[in-house]
Formats: C-alpha cells, structure tokens, sequence
C-alpha cells in the first residue's frame, strides 16, 4: 500500500510539472484566453500513435481530475487474485466473468461433498487459482477470494495458502490465513518466515493474536519504541492480556522477572511461555493443540523416556496420524523399548501378548533385525495390520514403502510381488514402456500426438496416414467410440484426416448434456469446469465408461481447453503395458 501511495505522488508530481510548463508557453495569450467563453474547449492529444483525442472543458481541469484513484488500482488488482497464469493449462482471464455468482456457490457446495478423486481435486485447484476476473453478478471479488481461501485451509495445503498470500500482499483482509500461516512457521522454529507473513494482512485490519505477535517480531529486531508504540496502541482500543503484558515488560527490559507459568491456549502464548522460562517443563496430552506438537517436536521438547507409560505412547501415536508428531519420531520412541532376545525371535507369536502400541513396536524392531526377505515382507505386513487397526496407518505408511523398497526385488517371492509393488508406489505400473497396436485407432501410434501435447502436426499426419492404410485393409474394422474420440480430438487440433476416412457417421447418437453444451455456448469456461469436477467426482478417469469420456473430451475440444483433455487422454487411452 505504501509503494501504491508513493508511486501516486510521483506521477501527480510529474503531471503537476508538465501542466505548469504547459501553461507557461501559453502565458502570452493568457488574457485572450480568459476572456473567452467558459465552454471554449482545448484539444489535448494523449496519444499520438493511436490517434485518441479527448476534449476537456479548460474549466474541469483541477488537481483531483490528475489524481490516480487508489481504489480502483486495487480493484483491478484484486480481481486478478490467483497464483497460475491462465495460459498454463488453455484458461483464461475471463473465465469466470459471464457466470452467476450464486450458480457458482451452489456447484461447489455440491462439489464440497464429494470426495473427489485425485485427478478432479486437482482440476478444482487449477481452475480455482488461476487469475481471472471474478464473476460480474452475485459473487464479489472479497467473497470469492474468501471461498479460494477457504477450500485452502479445508484442504490444508497451506504451503499454496502462502502461494497464494505472497503473490497478493496486503491485499489479505481476512486475519485466519495470516494466523495460519503463522503458526505453521512459528511451529517449525522458522521465527523469520513467521514474522514476514504478518506482512500479507492489509493493514488497516486489527487481529490482537497477529498484532502481539508482530510486537514480539519488532523487538526480537530491537525495533522496541515501534513495538511500545503499537503495544499502547492497542491499549487504547480495549487490549487486555494480563499474560502478554507480563511477557512484553520481560521482553522489553523493563522488568528483570516474569512469570513461569506455562500457557498453552495457543501456539504464541506457549512459544513465549518456553523461550521466557528459566525450567520449562511441559507434557502433552490428547487435548494439546496440534501446533504445539509440532513446536515440541521441532524443538526436541518431547519426553520419550517413559516409555512404559502407555497412555503418553498413545498420545505420541495419535498426534502423529494428526501430522501434529512426526512420523520419524515414533520410530525412535519403538526402538528404545527394552525386548528380550526370546521376544524378539518368537516376535509373531509373543506379540499377542502386548498392548498395541508395544506390540508395534516388538514387530518393527523383530523386523529390521532379519534378513530374510520372507519373513520381512510378512512382519512389516503383519505390522501395517496393526497400525490399520488402530486407524493410524498414515504414521507407517511411508515407512513400509522405505523398507520395502530396501528388499532386493529379485529375492521377493512371486506370489508378494504385486502386493510389494502396490505399497511401495501405486502408480509403479505407469513406469512401464509405451507400446502401441497399429491395427486399432486409439491404441496406434498415433496417440503419441496427445503424449506429446500436439506439437508435432507433421509426424501426426504421417502417423496417421500409415495406420490409416493398414486398418482401411481390414473389411471387419469397427469405428469404436474411444477411435472416435481420438480422430475428433485429432480434428480438432487441425490434423488433416486421410480421403475415405469417415468417422463423423458412426457419432450421430454421441451427444453433449444440454447443460454442458449451452455453459459452453455462453462461454462460461470456469462452470464448464466445476461441472466436470462434478461429473468425475470420485470416481478415476479410467473407470468411466466410453459415452461419458466421448462428451467430456468433445466438451474440452470446443473450448480448446488441450491440456486438460490430453491429461484425460493419457490415462484412458492407456498404451501402456
């Protein structure tokens, strides 16, 4: 805002000075001039090259007809919020402006609903965060940054959240992504990252936890008579925090003592409780804020030492399946639990015998202490069993794919190979080498013109030319829908399609849905989107059926939308083998 400001003055300068030697040369003539009527007009030519002219009565020339309305400039700006560019997947700055507000708010409250497969999340986020206009009827531009903003935070990609705040600075005038952002910085020790993001709040907005904090940045940077100064700021507007108060005079230098007292409310008050203390002493428990897990974590403040205590074990347990704990941890806390030599060998037996949590942990050690590649691939098994029955299998799930992953493949018997390869990554099989069948349109060769986004046009015709050859030879071919998606999406990209080869007859009953065809004659890219999201839902690309691929794909071909169709393409028409 400040920049804003100073650039305003700059150009009123500019202007200012150009308007005084403007009527400097015209000074001789000032007398004939005034004399004249008022509504005698000058012709001032702002723009040579393009040749526009304005007319503007000499009596409405006045300083505030110069001034730049900072209003506006943000407008603009705001209205633009967003972190791609539009060309990065075929989008476009306006694709959202011929919609209804309220049509939009209702498909994504639908959406909200669905637990979307990974293919349609990612299309909401992409098509939610590119800048574009917002919509012109029922959805300003504060509400619909707030709706972005909010499916961030649901969502908690927060590490697009600060995307999305940096890109837009000062523009924030909603104090929880500020606060979010804080905390997730402050919990990781990062002090520095946590102070700059203060910096996104616009700053006409007041948020008491986000201002105590800034006081606190402003004296760690010994900017004190600043921090005094927004301290008793904050006083006049009705500030009462009796703990900060205590913590500020300490912080300060104005008193030499402090309270010991270990607050735990939120993430502030107990970062300012440990770093003031002179014995800090904490236990977590089930109730502690997630934020402040982590803070302990990353500040090595977390007590495994009584690992016999299995309510404190647990309570690690499950603030890790919350991303409150790292994973990492609580596979230090299983391998300092004392077993005997008898235990560990006889672990698939003897572990019945042990609560959950230590059961865990006998597996895991007995686990990393063989060699055989069998009976490793049935504990680390055995103990995923374990980890799902206690429904906190993410704090093992990247575990089991590091050790099975260390495994020589070659050793792993037949009949686990599958299910290894399925844990350890899976989307293994996408790995594979491409190979294509020249006798079937859609599983040719000339696929590759989708793989390879459609950019050599040359190689596409010759490829296609050439299976065109072979298949019109075979009398018996049939023109399957997935053929016909493929040569449509092939015309649509401009690709010359052989003499004789007449696919357009076998389509007649192919059609789009009426909502999606007229949202794509009024152009309205953004709700041609959301309603694809719609449609897919939770299901993956390749399980829906033929007719439904053919309208979305002939949907995305209409709008010229590419890259979102060849993403669609690649994943059904599947070469690979």
């Amino acid at each position: 805002m400040t920049n804003l400001l100073q650039l305003n003055k700059l150009i009123l300068h500019i202007l200012l000075f150009f308007i005084l030697v403007f009527f400097s040369s015209l000074s001789y003539s000032a007398e004939d001039i005034w004399k004249k009527e008022k509504k005698e007009q000058i012709e001032i030519m702002q723009d040579n090259e393009l040749g526009i002219k304005s007319s503007i009565p000499l009596e409405n020339i006045s300083v505030k007809k110069l001034l730049i309305n900072e209003e506006k400039i943000e407008s603009f700006d705001q209205n633009l919020i967003g972190i791609f560019d539009p060309e990065k997947n075929n989008f476009s700055l306006d694709m959202w402006v011929q919609s209804d507000g309220q049509d939009i708010k209702k498909i994504l409250n639908r959406i909200d609903k669905i637990k979307l497969s990974k293919f349609s999340e990612d299309l909401l986020f992409q098509a939610l965060f590119t800048n574009s206009y917002s919509p012109q009827k029922n959805l300003g531009v504060e509400e619909f940054l707030k709706i972005k903003i909010d499916w961030l935070i649901k969502k908690k990609r927060f590490k697009d959240l600060d995307v999305l705040l940096s890109k837009n600075p000062g523009l924030i005038k909603d104090p929880r992504p500020i606060k979010i952002l804080v905390d997730e910085y402050l919990s990781s020790s990062d002090i520095e990252s946590a102070c700059t993001r203060t910096e996104f709040l616009s700053k006409d907005m007041q948020n008491d936890y986000i201002d105590k904090f800034i006081i606190y940045c402003l004296i760690k940077d010994e900017r004190k008579e600043e921090a005094q100064l927004l301290f008793d700021l904050m006083i006049e507007r009705g500030f009462d925090d009796a703990f900060f108060t205590n913590k500020f005079y300490y912080l300060l230098g104005i008193t030499q003592k402090t309270t010991e007292k270990v607050l735990d409310n939120n993430l502030l008050n107990f970062y300012l409780s440990h770093i003031t203390a002179n014995e800090f002493n904490y236990q977590p428990s089930n109730n502690t804020d997630k934020y402040i897990w982590k803070y302990m974590s990353s500040e090595n403040l977390i007590n495994t030492k009584d690992l016999e205590n299995e309510e404190i074990i647990l309570t690690y347990e499950k603030a890790a399946s919350e991303e409150s704990f790292e994973y990492d941890e609580i596979f230090k806390v299983y391998l300092q639990m004392s077993f005997t030599f008898n235990q560990l060998v006889n672990s698939v037996e003897t572990y019945k015998n042990f609560p959950n949590y230590k059961a865990r942990a006998l597996i895991y050690q007995s686990m990393l202490l063989t060699d055989d590649p069998r009976k490793k691939i049935y504990l680390s098994f055995l103990l995923k069993d374990l980890f799902v029955e206690d429904k906190i299998f993410s704090v093992y799930e990247d575990e089991l794919s590091s050790i099975l992953k260390k495994i020589n493949f070659a050793e792993i018997p037949e009949q686990y190979q599958e299910i290894v390869n399925q844990n350890i990554d899976p989307n293994s099989a996408s790995t594979k080498k491409v190979k294509f069948d020249n006798a079937v349109f859609h599983k040719s060769k000339i696929v590759r013109h989708f793989l390879d986004n459609y950019k050599k046009t040359s190689r596409t015709e010759k490829d296609l030319k050439i299976v065109y050859k072979k298949i019109k030879k075979n009398k018996k071919y049939f023109i399957s829908i997935m053929d016909i998606i493929v040569l449509e999406s092939l015309v649509a990209d401009g690709i010359k399609i052989p003499n004789g080869l007449n696919f357009t007859s076998h389509s007649p009953e192919l059609t789009i849905p009426k909502i999606l065809d007229d949202l794509v004659n009024q152009e309205q890219l953004g709700m041609v989107l959301l309603k694809i999201i719609e449609i897919i839902g939770e299901d993956k690309i390749e399980d829906l059926d033929q007719e439904t691929v053919y309208f979305l794909i002939k949907t995305l071909n209409q709008l010229n939308l590419k890259k979102v169709r060849n993403n669609i393409l690649n994943i059904v028409l599947n070469p690979k083998v």
